[in-house]
This record gives C-alpha cells, sequence and structure tokens, in this order.
C-alpha cells in the first residue's frame, strides 16, 4: 500500500479511465491521497490561454470529477497543458508520491522514434511505476 498515488489518465475510453482509477485506489492506503493527472498536448503554453485552451482544459477537470463522483473516490484532480510524460513526472515529484499508476497501450511509429509516454515515465518517475496492461 502506498500513501500517495499519482494516477495518469490519458484520452482512452471511459472504461479504460475506470479501470485505472481502480487500480490506483487498490494501490492507497488507508487516508492516502490520490492524484489525477491528465495533460493535455497541443495548447499554447502561454500565461493567458485562450477560449479554447480554457474550454480543452474544463472538459478534462469535468471528465475526471464526474469519474471520480461516480466511484465515489475521493482525489486531487490536476489538469495541465504539456507534454504528458515530462508533466506526470514533474507532478509526481510536486508531490512527493510513492507510486505512478499508468496505462500501457499500442506502440506506433512515433512511439519507436521518440518513445512512449510510459516508457519515459518509468525511466524518469522519482517513484515506483504500476503499468496497466490494456489490450487496445
Amino acid at each position: 500500500m502506498f500513501a500517495t498515488v499519482v494516477c495518469a489518465i490519458g484520452r482512452g475510453s471511459r472504461q479504460r479511465m475506470l479501470r485505472l482509477l481502480e487500480t490506483a485506489r487498490a494501490q492507497l492506503a488507508p487516508n492516502g491521497s490520490l492524484h489525477l493527472i491528465h495533460a493535455v498536448e497541443g495548447l499554447p503554453s502561454s500565461a493567458s490561454p485562450d477560449d479554447w485552451a480554457v474550454e480543452v482544459m474544463a472538459a478534462a477537470e469535468t471528465r475526471l470529477s464526474e469519474a471520480l463522483r461516480s466511484t465515489g473516490t475521493p482525489a486531487s484532480i490536476h489538469v495541465r497543458a504539456g507534454n504528458p510524460s515530462q508533466l506526470i513526472v514533474a507532478i509526481a515529484k510536486e508531490i512527493s508520491a510513492d507510486l505512478v499508476v499508468i496505462a500501457s497501450h499500442r506502440n506506433d511509429v512515433l512511439d519507436r522514434v521518440f518513445g512512449s509516454v510510459v516508457d519515459n515515465v518509468v525511466q524518469r518517475a522519482p517513484c515506483s511505476v504500476l503499468v496497466l496492461r490494456t489490450t487496445r
């Protein structure tokens, strides 16, 4: 059991998100803290995002909040713009995480060239990483 667990939620299906959430919750110690992270790529990194960027970030936060409500799981939500692997590692360091839970996916050409988010998190995380195997 881990005191502080980070659960990285990507763009996958609701079923996949709930499976990740349940896996992370199962690893959490009593009175531990759970942190959901969702990285939004392709948004401007300026200090004042445009209306579209704000809307995308709010939609992601709403999606995570609804999943937490439906499962009765208390957690902190972190929705930020940027590179997913860099954000996951940065937040894990920021909150002194004991575990990161992340889902794998099928590799594509870009993963072979640049490395996957999972590979980068496993190599750089300041704590243990649990990789949930997925079929899709």
